[in-house]
């Protein structure tokens, strides 16, 4: 399968924070660089250095597919990548004696032969949309879904819990311990993947701001991507208490043809 994208369109905005902890890959900054692979990165405010973390995680996982030729990102390619991050992390580490702790959320969305494979860990998003309907979306790694899962507190009581903004899992590494040993994230294989299709990830802020309604509505309406891009950030401006950072990345065409690893994009 060769799926052929229009130009994917990246934001990330300060918000109401003093830095800005969101790292994206490919970067927007303005360039043009084409890719199958895009990172959606948040910083964890909790612990120290979040921007630092979130781009020695972005810069890891690319070096390490660039080293490899963009592999398609099986298990064995995910643990890799992030033993790499983990060693980077540790070597920040060492570095810096007065950061005691770092991490970071991940969101990987990359389009090769079988279709569109996405990993994430903690509460980054990767959302699947077609004729303004979710067909995939990830699920937040936070404690409070666990104790819901566990039966330990309701869905309504998570809402309001003083844990609800506690990630259950992320890419984090602390001084003094082994951080080659990274969690593995969640990962899937979409194969179904088709023209007008839209992958959308996003950090956080964007989630605590547009709730799924408002995303596949936007999403199915007959205006431009940039149109319906301006139209969430415009949800997100003003009210987003954090970071908010994201890829809006629309499916053009999918061939059946010879296998071609690397997606192609139209202007």
């Amino acid at each position: 399968m060769t799926i052929q994208l229009n130009q994917p369109i990246g934001f990330s905005c300060i918000g109401q924070r003093a830095i800005n902890q969101d790292a994206l890959y490919p970067p927007v900054d303005g360039s043009t660089e084409e890719s199958n692979l895009f990172l959606v990165c948040d910083g964890m405010g909790g612990a120290d250095k979040g921007e630092i973390a979130s781009q020695l995680l972005c810069e890891s996982i690319v070096d390490y597919a660039r080293a490899m030729d963009f592999p398609p990102f099986d298990s064995v390619h995910l643990r890799t990548a992030l033993g790499q991050a983990g060693q980077a992390y540790q070597a920040y580490l060492t570095a810096n004696p007065l950061v005691g702790r770092m991490g970071s959320t991940l969101a990987l969305l990359q389009f090769h032969d079988t279709g569109a494979t996405v990993a994430h860990l903690g509460d980054s998003r990767v959302y699947q949309i077609r004729d303004g309907a979710i067909l995939f979306r990830t699920q937040d790694h936070r404690q409070v879904l666990d104790m819901v899962a566990d039966g330990i507190i309701t869905a309504e009581q998570a809402q309001t819990h003083p844990w609800r903004n506690r990630l259950s899992r992320a890419v984090v590494a602390e001084a003094g311990r082994d951080s080659t040993l990274m969690p593995m994230p969640d990962a899937v294989t979409l194969t179904d993947v088709r023209a007008g299709d839209y992958f959308f990830l996003c950090t956080d802020g964007v989630s605590e701001c547009i709730d799924d309604d408002m995303l596949t509505t936007t999403l199915g309406a007959g205006f431009s991507d940039q149109t319906k891009l301006q139209t969430l950030l415009a949800a997100c401006t003003g009210k987003a208490r954090d970071n908010y950072s994201g890829y809006l990345i629309s499916v053009r065409h999918t061939l059946t043809t010879e296998p071609s690893r690397n997606a192609l994009f139209s202007q």
